[in-house]
C-alpha cells in the first residue's frame, strides 16, 4: 500500500504541476502588489455599434440582445440586468484577459462597448481562482477550470497522502515532529485571533 500512495503522491504533484505554479506566481505578485487604489489603470479601448431599443422589452430582453450585438467571447445571453449610477443599462464582466463593460446609449441608438487589458500578471490571478463553474463560457476557461478543480483536489490529497507516508517512514524525526506542532499552533491562534 505505502508503495501506491507514493506513487499516487508523486502523479499528483506532477499532473497538478501547472496549477501549483501558477498559484505560487499569483501569490508572490500579490505580495509586492499596490493597493487596489494606488494600482495605474490602462485607458479603456472603446467602440460603438448601432443598436435600438424595443419599447415594450424588459431589461432582460434588452440585456441579452446588448450581450449578442456586442460580439464579445466569454459571455452569452441570461446575465441579470444592472444599471450605472446614472441609471443606464450596462453589463459588466470579467475575463482572464480584462474587464468588459457594455453600456447602453438609449438617445444616441447605440451601445458603448469598454475594454481594458489585463496585464499578464492579472490574467494568471483570474486564472488562479478559476473552477469549472464558475461563471464562463468559454470552452478554454472551463477546461482549465476542470484541471484548477483537479489541483485543489490534488493539494488535498498531496497534504494527506504525504502525511500518511511521513507516519509510514519517519515519524520520531524530532525537526519534523517539532514543524508539525508549530504549523498546529500557529494555525490554531490564527483562528482564534480572526474569530
Amino acid at each position: 500500500m505505502y508503495r501506491w500512495i507514493k506513487k499516487l503522491h508523486i502523479y499528483a504533484g506532477l499532473l497538478s504541476f501547472s496549477g501549483f505554479t501558477v498559484w505560487g506566481i499569483v501569490g508572490i505578485w500579490a505580495t509586492f502588489l499596490p493597493a487596489p487604489a494606488e494600482r495605474i489603470r490602462p485607458d479603456p479601448q472603446i467602440r460603438t455599434v448601432a443598436f435600438s431599443v424595443d419599447g415594450s422589452a424588459t431589461d432582460q430582453q434588452i440585456t441579452d440582445a446588448m450581450i449578442a450585438a456586442s460580439g464579445l467571447p466569454f459571455i452569452q445571453p441570461g446575465r441579470k440586468p444592472n444599471r450605472d449610477p446614472q441609471g443606464r443599462l450596462q453589463v459588466r464582466y470579467l475575463t482572464p484577459n480584462g474587464t468588459r463593460r457594455i453600456l447602453l446609449l438609449e438617445k444616441e441608438n447605440k451601445i458603448r462597448i469598454e475594454q481594458v487589458a489585463s496585464p499578464f500578471a492579472g490574467f494568471l490571478n483570474i486564472m488562479h481562482f478559476q473552477t469549472f463553474n464558475h461563471h464562463n463560457p468559454g470552452w478554454e476557461v472551463r477546461m482549465w477550470g476542470a484541471y484548477n478543480e483537479f489541483s485543489m483536489w490534488a493539494v488535498i490529497f498531496m497534504t494527506l497522502s504525504g502525511f500518511y507516508l511521513w507516519l509510514a517512514t519517519r515519524p520520531r524525526m524530532q525537526w519534523a515532529l517539532w514543524t508539525l506542532g508549530l504549523s498546529t499552533l500557529a494555525f490554531a491562534a490564527l483562528y482564534v485571533s480572526l474569530r
